[in-house]
């Protein structure tokens, strides 16, 4: 059995003291093409870089070039140790700029120790990884299920599917991360058209008195393995996308959607469900605590300047 580097064993123990929920710490991947390894004192990181296609959907959800720190702190200073990393990894980008690129860092949520680094060096909390165990309890004013019904989504429902996602990528947009480009609306409906023929993802249309007024989709955990190592109970869910019309915002018809969406979700032996929100957004947060879910890992950004 390979040891595992003390710098690791003592970040992985902070992080299990503080949210025994948070996953992925307890380790690094091998450096791959476009990735290297940074060692400080009590500092571990390895970089990678993501160059995206602008034509494809994942362009979709962050700048084309995303410069990236995986990070483990540990010793008596993680933020020390932290700082360490950082600077180093940035010395090593030699002051790139240029339009549509960014750098992030994800860390656990709870991990407070150590954001000081992060906030000194010009990077804002941007994107919550938030989880919802099984059988959590919904807070706040009730929903309004009298007047929301759920439906699985069929190939007739293209349009109005393809309506709605494309209504929350561009209210996304506004908080600095998602980008609404040229190609957005030909890659939802490409993405959408097997998941309307009930292959792969799970996707509802909520009809609000009768009216089609919002989506939810949900990848099951034969999709989500690539997001289940965040959390350390399995088998996991992506809660991927809901969206509600405004017109009917404000009267419970969210959190109508979401319960209906968590008793599927559960009744298929889900025991944790994870989604993404923006930190920015004022609504999100708020929301999904209602509806059970807590921030488990953030990733923090820093927008690189233009040329």
């Amino acid at each position: 059995m390979t040891a595992v580097h003390p710098v690791i064993e003592a970040h992985a123990a902070r992080i299990r003291a503080v949210d025994p929920l948070a996953g992925g710490q307890d380790g690094l991947p091998a450096p791959g093409p476009n990735e290297g390894a940074i060692e400080v004192v009590d500092g571990l990181g390895l970089t990678s870089v993501d160059r995206l296609d602008p034509g494809a959907m994942n362009a979709t959800w962050s700048p084309l070039i995303v410069h990236r720190l995986w990070g483990r702190a540990g010793g008596r200073d993680p933020e020390a140790a932290l700082g360490a990393l950082l600077d180093q990894w940035l010395a090593g980008l030699g002051g790139e700029r240029g339009p549509d690129k960014a750098l992030a860092v994800q860390w656990p949520s709870r991990d407070t120790a150590a954001v000081r680094a992060l906030t000194l060096r010009g990077f804002a909390p941007m994107v919550a990884t938030a989880a919802r165990v099984r059988g959590a309890a919904p807070s706040g004013p009730p929903a309004a299920a009298s007047r929301v019904r759920m439906r699985a989504a069929v190939p007739a429902d293209m349009a109005v599917v393809a309506r709605l996602y494309e209504a929350l990528v561009a209210y996304d947009a506004q908080f600095g991360w998602v980008t609404m480009r040229s190609s957005t609306r030909a890659r939802i409906v490409e993405s959408l058209a097997p998941v309307l023929r009930g292959e792969g993802s799970w996707c509802w249309v909520a009809e609000v008195d009768g009216a089609a007024a919002g989506i939810v989709m949900v990848e099951p955990p034969t999709l989500a393995r690539w997001i289940a190592p965040a959390v350390r109970s399995a088998p996991v869910a992506y809660l991927s996308a809901m969206y509600a019309d405004p017109a009917v915002r404000g009267q419970g018809v969210g959190a109508a959607m979401a319960a209906a969406a968590h008793t599927h979700i559960e009744a298929a032996g889900v025991a944790t469900t994870v989604l993404h929100h923006a930190v920015p957004n004022p609504l999100s947060a708020p929301f999904w605590a209602r509806q059970g879910y807590r921030p488990v890992l953030t990733q923090w950004v820093r927008h690189l300047p233009p040329r």
